[in-house]
């Protein structure tokens, strides 16, 4: 028998895959992993107490959706990395496009500043533990991530690693902003990125055994 034959038979004797069960354990998976990094915040570092009047500053909203995006920009990125027909065509330069419009607001921000306070803009009162915090935060979401990414079927290991690292610091960013009073954009670019990059780079490392299969 050819192995095309072989594959197009044993593909036809597979069951159907319940697409509506999937997608609920996943949700599930990493909605009970986002729990757990939100009340480990609250234990560890509690909210911010000026958090509902942050809620009315600009920059505020200017944080949320940084983090958001890029929330969002990875976790396309990792949906079709699951996928071997289309997981090579899957393209990683639009992570940089909030990076980058954060950076220009940043630098304007910087210039136009008096230069006395460029450097508290840059480093605030938490540049020390921020970017350790976010990763430590997202430690239970890249475990879900890791679970979530063995469902599927990933073929370019070390770039989902990565990616699933990326996006799990995104969601531990975006807890972590519920404790952090940080809302310069040259603080966030800096210090939330170098945060969402260190589970980025863990998972490219450990890729290929996390999720070989």
């Amino acid at each position: 028998m050819k192995t095309n034959d072989l594959i197009a038979m044993l593909a036809a004797e597979a069951p159907p895959v319940n697409q509506r069960a999937h997608f609920a354990k996943v949700a599930l998976a990493l909605a009970a992993a986002v729990v757990v990094s939100f009340v480990l915040m609250v234990a560890w570092m509690s909210l911010n107490p000026r958090l509902g009047s942050l809620l009315t500053n600009a920059w505020f909203w200017v944080r949320f959706a940084f983090i958001a995006s890029l929330a969002a920009l990875t976790w396309i990125a990792l949906s079709r990395l699951g996928k071997p027909g289309v997981a090579r065509g899957v393209a990683l330069w639009p992570l940089l496009i909030p990076v980058l419009l954060l950076a220009v607001i940043g630098g304007w921000l910087l210039m136009d500043a008096p230069a006395e306070r460029r450097m508290q803009m840059v480093l605030g009162v938490s540049w020390q533990v921020c970017s350790k915090n976010i990763a430590l935060i997202s430690i239970p979401i890249f475990l879900a991530s890791v679970w979530i990414a063995r469902q599927f079927a990933p073929t370019r290991l070390r770039i989902t690693g990565a990616v699933l690292g990326f996006f799990s610091g995104a969601l531990g960013a975006m807890i972590y902003s519920l404790h952090c009073p940080e809302i310069a954009p040259s603080f966030l670019m800096i210090w939330y990125t170098l945060g969402m990059l260190i589970p980025g780079v863990v998972g490219a490392l450990l890729g290929r055994r996390l999720l070989g299969w």
